[in-house]
């Protein structure tokens, strides 16, 4: 149930009033970026969805696995890079891989890396549809679009 005070009526009034004194033109514009962001809202698809996480190794002070897990959200395949920035103090002893790989028909892929921290640090995920050649099977439709994600956390180590 709505009440309408006199107060309300008059402010409703003022700005109606105002409405008037805008130019046509303004009012047309400010219709046609209103609509236009809307239809711009429903087209935008998160194209694939990705989760860091950070594990202690079992029996070990400074080891961590690292694992990154890249889904695809489209009923297409699609080929993903998955690479791995960290801070000066984080290191990577069996080696920073560059993962490659071909998601079809919203499949999940986790990807694994394992590094040595003696402190504090941050890693960086970074997760993006690319158009490289030979990945997924010659019999699958490919599907190419800009498409990238970004994760970024914060190893804690606690003594």
């Amino acid at each position: 149930m709505i009440l309408w005070t006199k107060n309300a009526n008059q402010k409703s009034v003022r700005a109606l009033q105002f409405l008037f004194k805008t130019s046509p033109a303004i009012l047309l514009l400010a219709l046609c970026l209103r609509l236009g962001s809307g239809a711009a809202q429903d087209l935008v698809q998160e194209v694939i969805s990705a989760k860091l996480t950070i594990d202690p190794v079992e029996n070990s002070t400074n080891y961590y696995d690292v694992t990154v897990t890249v889904k695809s959200n489209v009923a297409k395949c699609i080929v993903v890079r998955v690479t791995l920035e960290a801070s000066n103090n984080i290191i990577f002893p069996y080696g920073n891989f560059i993962y490659t790989s071909c998601l079809c028909e919203f499949s999940t892929r986790n990807l694994f890396w394992e590094i040595q921290a003696t402190e504090n640090g941050i890693i960086k995920a970074k997760v993006e549809v690319v158009s490289e050649e030979n990945i997924c099977p010659s019999d699958e439709e490919i599907y190419i679009i800009v498409y990238k994600i970004c994760i970024k956390r914060e190893i804690i180590i606690i003594c």
